[in-house]
């Protein structure tokens, strides 16, 4: 994007083309929905930093597995049950 196309910028009706880097968003997007979760959850505002990294790190952890496992399931499984 040039300097003049970004001052006409609409967030909402013109996002920003980044397909090919969808992967890097999933760690700022866990980081936020484990903070606002744990904001509500933790007893002590002590423990929010240390228990929102635990989680983020759960939900990063739980989509790589389920990524392999749906690639798997494609790869594997899939050629084993349907007919050619």
């Amino acid at each position: 994007m040039t300097p003049t196309a970004l001052l006409a910028w609409r967030p909402f009706l013109d996002p920003l083309d980044l397909h090919q880097h969808w992967y890097l968003l999933i760690f700022p997007m866990a980081v936020l929905l484990s903070l606002s979760y744990k904001a509500v959850r933790v007893e002590s505002l002590r423990e929010l930093p240390k228990q929102t990294l635990v989680m983020a790190a759960q939900i990063v952890l739980a989509m790589i597995a389920l990524g392999f496992a749906a690639w798997m399931l494609v790869q594997y499984v899939a050629p084993l049950v349907l007919p050619k």
